[in-house]
This record gives structure tokens, sequence and C-alpha cells, in this order.
């Protein structure tokens, strides 16, 4: 009994390295690096549709995806997209201190009882 446990784990973790080097040879080619082409932002009106702004070389498009198609809806002012895209950058966020400033004061009858 014990000799057939050594041989499973034995096997087992032969199968997890040959998985490991797998995927360590196929990163690359799975997730390629940066190209040309790159998606700035995607907005989904449902499942499967929605809008994607793309940059393309130097030049950014707008397509209209949807489930069997994609169509260009025409091309944007890169200085424009540009601008857009710094003033949708999250804003940073402040540290959190204690339970209190988690809900905002919202539940302030409960918290009186454990401070």
């Amino acid at each position: 009994m014990g000799f057939e446990l050594i041989k499973a784990v034995v096997i087992l973790l032969a199968l997890l390295g040959g998985l490991y080097l797998l995927l360590r040879f196929l990163k690359g080619r799975i997730m390629p690096g940066k190209g040309i082409i790159e998606m700035v932002h995607y907005q989904s009106f449902g499942p499967k549709k929605g809008v994607a702004i793309v940059k393309i070389v130097k030049d950014y498009v707008a397509l209209g995806i949807a489930d069997e198609n994609i169509t260009l809806l025409g091309k944007l002012s890169p200085a424009d997209v540009e601008e857009a895209l710094k003033q949708a950058e999250p804003k940073t966020v402040m540290p959190v201190s204690g339970i209190r400033g988690l809900f905002g004061g919202k539940f302030k009858g409960i918290f009186q009882y454990y401070s």
C-alpha cells in the first residue's frame, strides 16, 4: 500500500512538472507581448455586444462589436482620446480607518456599542 502511494505521488509530480514546462514554453505564443494593435477601452452593451476603442500604431478607431461581426464606427482624434483617457484614470482612494470609515457613517447606531 505504501509503494502505491509513493508511485501515485511521483506520477502526479511528473504531470504537474510537465504542465509547468509546457505553459512556460507556450507563454510567449498564447499571450504575446505588446504589438502594434492595442485595445484601449471596451464598453459592453450586453452579451457579446459593445464598442471598443482600438489603437493601431498611432491612430485610434472606434469599433462596434456584435455577435458575428465587427464594424468600423469611425476614426478618432488621438489628442481627444488621450485627453479622455487621462480624465478617466481612477482617482486615488483614501485609506479607510476602521470599520466606521468603511461604511461612511451609514450604520452609526450599530457601531456606537462597539467603540
